[in-house]
């Protein structure tokens, strides 16, 4: 089981198993998710989703990535 916290519409939060989403459906305020029989709204387009779900930021467009690769003394590492 792997859990991620989520915001949810319409406000709040909710420790979501990412491993139980079967689908993802977009809505006018977001996406709604669907977890086996269960379903979810969030705030979320399907960028920002990915983003959560993968443990960065919401807004993260890439830009600031290092792919596990950092600056250290002014030296990629």
């Amino acid at each position: 089981m792997r859990f991620v916290q989520i915001e949810t519409l319409p406000t709040g939060r909710a420790l979501v198993d990412i491993d139980k989403l079967t689908h993802a459906v977009p809505q006018e305020t977001g996406m709604r998710l669907f977890l086996g029989a269960q379903h979810l709204d969030v705030p979320h387009t399907l960028d920002e989703l990915e983003n959560v779900l993968a443990g960065r930021e919401r807004g993260d467009d890439g830009e600031q990535s290092g792919a596990g690769f950092g600056m250290r003394g002014g030296k990629w590492v």
